[in-house]
């Protein structure tokens, strides 16, 4: 992560700050505009070694599988939509305690303004992420200014915005959001923030608090992606995600055969298991299973960024998830 705490950054923000925030969030609490920048800057400064750590750990975290997710073009968004690897936010927002931003200063697709709709969207993890923070904020609504974003954009906003200068560009890999700071009653800062807090310790998120766009960076874990894909589907039709992936002309759905090969005393409890002449006694065993794993079809070549490919990412991104799962259940 570069350093975007450079003092001309600052007072880059500083007078964003000044200009955006409206006299409702900063009066709202009873502070005055200065003091609101003041309380807001302290807020994201304190959260510096945290951002610092969280970016190292998403770099190191989705690294290997940019070239696998990455969406390099607009085309790539409507092929994601249109095949379910990515998934708009819900159209009552209100309902999620979420506020899209769509106009004013850096509403989402700033730059494609045309397809902005496209760009309410995301991966089913993320979206479900972004329902879970903003159903623990209770003071106001969540408001977000970027969801997905492809690679040809993020290149675009490099010339404006220091922080999609990154190797790991999560919102292209549709696995980020940004919820504002400002035009955000203080209250409501501090009370997101918080939540944000206590989500990435209980390893659920990773955040990056950016003090040159005022925003949080937010960015799911890869043990709870199963589970963000459970939380919106359950949200928009109440039944779990079904982990599978919709193609042209089948649907692939992983079937997992196994069988228990053998059930054999641990080896310090062998010779006592042998000498009761393999009676029933009270001791460890080991259990072997032989599992054989199968598909129902073969994936359209034509969507390797959502079919094949994005199989491959979840096996290993996803593996944790199972592991955590089983551990709980």
């Amino acid at each position: 992560m570069r350093n975007v705490y450079a003092p001309a950054r600052l007072l880059t923000a500083v007078a964003i700050i000044l200009v955006w925030i409206p006299t409702s969030a900063a009066h709202a609490q009873r502070v005055t505009e200065v003091e609101y920048l003041s309380i807001v800057d302290n807020l994201l400064s304190d959260m510096g070694p945290r951002s610092m750590h969280a970016a190292i750990d998403i770099r190191e975290t989705y690294r290997p599988y940019v070239d696998l997710l990455a969406l390099k073009d607009f085309d790539q968004i409507e092929s994601g939509l249109a095949n379910g690897g990515l998934v708009p936010l819900p159209v009552d927002t209100s309902r999620f305690n979420v506020r899209v931003r769509l106009d004013g200063t850096s509403p989402i697709a700033e730059k494609d303004l045309e397809h902005q709709v496209s760009y309410v969207s995301a991966r089913a993890a993320t979206i479900g992420c972004l329902l879970d923070v903003a159903s623990q904020v209770k003071s106001g609504p969540v408001e977000v200014t970027s969801l997905v974003r492809h690679l040809d954009y993020q290149n675009e906003l490099r010339s404006t915005n220091f922080n999609a200068i990154t190797e790991v560009p999560t919102h292209a890999l549709g696995l980020a959001f940004d919820i504002a700071v400002v035009n955000t009653p203080i209250d409501t800062v501090r009370e997101i923030a918080k939540v944000l807090r206590d989500m990435s310790e209980a390893g659920d998120i990773m955040v990056i608090a950016e003090r040159q766009q005022l925003v949080f960076h937010v960015v799911p874990q890869p043990s709870r992606l199963g589970w963000y894909e459970d939380v919106y589907s359950r949200a928009i039709t109440g039944q779990p995600w079904p982990h599978s992936v919709t193609m042209r002309k089948a649907t692939l759905i992983p079937n997992v055969t196994a069988a228990i090969a053998s059930i054999e005393p641990l080896p310090a409890w062998a010779a006592e298991w042998w000498a009761a002449d393999n009676l029933p006694i009270d001791s460890p065993v080991t259990v072997r299973v032989r599992a054989d794993v199968a598909s129902d079809d073969e994936p359209d070549s034509g969507f390797a960024p959502f079919t094949g490919r994005y199989l491959s990412i979840v096996g290993d991104l996803l593996s944790t998830t199972w592991r955590f799962l089983l551990n709980v259940a």
